[in-house]
């Protein structure tokens, strides 16, 4: 049943085979079977190997190597991202152990008395680091960790909190790492197909029906709300309220730490700021160095810098995502997380270390112990950003487009596109890549069908949307997705555990999204507000009928 030589040429030549989908589906299958990610990664990254290479060890093995994981290994922005991370995680170290989070948690828990309000406090903080996913995951995560863990609630819950709140933010703010990347994708597709409508009208245009991203976060607040779950998220929480256990007795966290290493001495006072000002340290650094990355591409571009719009601001985050005059884009906001993580570490450093809180062989010591904290997550994330390179590589995204056909009713494009979206990032673990291979195509797909009524137009509206939010939704499910590692690394929580408690909440949102959102706009004609009355009272009643108490 699988091709006689390697899938090499019919990608090349824009076809994919069902073989290609056998990668990430070895991937599910060893991680569901052994519950271990390392083994399921290692599986996968063979299998596409081999169906690439063909079947000789003495080529698949060193050429899968050099193409699949030390491309991306050496690659800037992997070099960046894993520096972000050990320099982020090493400050948040700092913060523990000079006093500074239990502080900070101390101030929180004057607002937060309840495991449900602790919640809260998390989504809050992650809606107001909208501006980028990385520095939302893991600051959010570590940050609020101590919080969370102070009532009781699991890490599974807390990551769900994080994960959930990440990308829907990034994907919906005006500004943000994303929108850049977004709005030049569509603006070009528009472009090609005559469109009048740049790619950034076209992004507003589509905000209203942004069903998954809204829906998400609706259903996250109601969760937090109702104070009720279901399926195996409920197991979580019992467990963590009634036996204190914030883990289970079986979970490998991709995050281990030492907690001993992380406490602070004793007698040593808790000041909330020690952790506070670093913290706005690398806000602030992020957001400066993104301004002075993208005002000196845009001068040295010959472009006008306007630092009093709206369409400024999204210039310079534009060309600091992308600049098409460096290779691959340039390194641009991984750079800059990279440099803010380690201004925002000094910081950390220097503050309890002048306050002789610490003496600086202490505080030294707390930030290198980040390095073996994060032990298999340096195998993990090249894992998954090579199994994202083998579905490149097979065709996996030209498979998944076939099985579409060219004969479907417009109505039905959005809806199809979305769940065609969710199963090509689900397969690739990768919400970007997503985007970048569907919205060239779909958007013309739908516009051959015949877009040629004013009334037609909100089915292109909707089918723009749909690859978005398909992207994010198949993201979030994925086991293989960086964002979703990253949210457990943040969280200290399983991986595999994190996926199957988060998912079958992101099927209810997906689910009601659909009937109330793409079927309900495109098939009846509903206007857009309605989702928003209609999709708050489904899921609240959802909640009602198989929720329970945690408590």
């Amino acid at each position: 049943m699988l091709p006689a030589g390697p899938l090499a040429e019919e990608a090349e030549m824009g076809q994919g085979h069902w073989s290609s989908m056998l990668p990430p589906l070895v991937a599910v299958v060893v991680a569901i079977s052994f519950r271990s990610l390392v083994a399921a990664l290692s599986c996968a990254f063979i299998t596409g190997a081999i169906l690439y290479y063909g079947w000789n060890p003495i080529t698949f093995i060193p050429s899968a190597l050099k193409n699949f994981l030390l491309a991306n290994v050496l690659g800037q922005f992997s070099l960046y991202i894993f520096g972000f991370l050990f320099a982020l995680v090493g400050m948040v170290h700092v913060l523990y152990k000079s006093g500074g989070i239990q502080g900070l948690v101390s101030i929180f828990s004057n607002i937060a008395k309840t495991a449900q309000t602790a919640q809260g406090a998390t989504m809050a903080s992650g809606l107001m680091i909208f501006f980028d996913d990385y520095s939302n995951t893991i600051v959010v995560g570590q940050t609020m960790r101590s919080l969370t863990d102070r009532f009781k609630v699991s890490r599974e819950k807390l990551a769900y909190l994080v994960d959930s709140t990440t990308a829907p933010i990034a994907g919906l703010a005006l500004i943000s790492s994303w929108i850049a990347y977004e709005v030049w994708l569509l603006g070009s597709t528009a472009h090609s197909l005559g469109l009048e409508t740049g790619g950034y009208a076209l992004f507003v245009q589509m905000l209203p029906v942004r069903f998954y991203c809204w829906g998400t976060l609706m259903f996250l607040a109601i969760n937090i709300v109702s104070r009720r779950e279901f399926g195996p998220m409920l197991k979580a929480e019992r467990r963590a309220r009634k036996e204190g256990k914030l883990i289970s007795l079986d979970a490998r966290p991709i995050l281990r730490e030492n907690p001993k290493r992380l406490e602070p001495p004793l007698g040593i006072p808790f000041r909330w700021y020690n952790a506070a000002i670093p913290l706005l340290t690398v806000m602030s650094s992020l957001l400066f160095g993104i301004f002075f990355v993208g005002i000196n591409r845009l001068k040295r571009a010959g472009i006008e810098v306007d630092l009093f719009s709206l369409s400024g601001f999204r210039d310079i985050f534009g060309i600091t995502v992308y600049d098409p005059s460096l290779p691959e884009g340039g390194p641009g906001v991984p750079l800059v997380l990279f440099w803010a993580a380690v201004i925002g570490g000094l910081v950390a450093v220097l503050m309890p270390v002048l306050q002789r809180i610490l003496k600086f062989r202490e505080a030294a010591y707390s930030y290198m112990g980040s390095l073996p904290t994060l032990g298999v997550t340096l195998f993990i994330l090249p894992m998954a950003w090579a199994m994202k390179t083998i579905c490149e590589s097979l065709g996996t995204s030209y498979y998944l487009l076939s099985l579409v056909g060219d004969s479907l009713p417009l109505l039905a494009v959005p809806l199809l596109t979305f769940l065609l979206a969710a199963g090509m990032a689900f397969a690739m673990g990768t919400s970007w890549g997503t985007m970048g291979v569907m919205i060239p195509i779909m958007l013309p797909f739908v516009w051959t069908l015949g877009i040629d009524h004013p009334s037609q137009m909100m089915v292109f509206v909707l089918t723009s949307a749909a690859v978005l939010d398909g992207a994010i939704f198949g993201d979030h499910c994925s086991p293989i997705s960086d964002t979703t590692v990253l949210s457990s690394v943040a969280t200290g929580c399983d991986h595999l555990h994190h996926v199957a408690t988060q998912l079958p909440y992101a099927l209810a949102t997906m689910s009601i999204a659909s009937v109330t959102g793409y079927i309900g706009v495109a098939f009846f004609g509903f206007p857009p507000w309605l989702f928003f009355v209609l999709f708050p009272v489904i899921a609240y009643f959802l909640f009602l009928a198989v929720g329970r108490y945690a408590d």
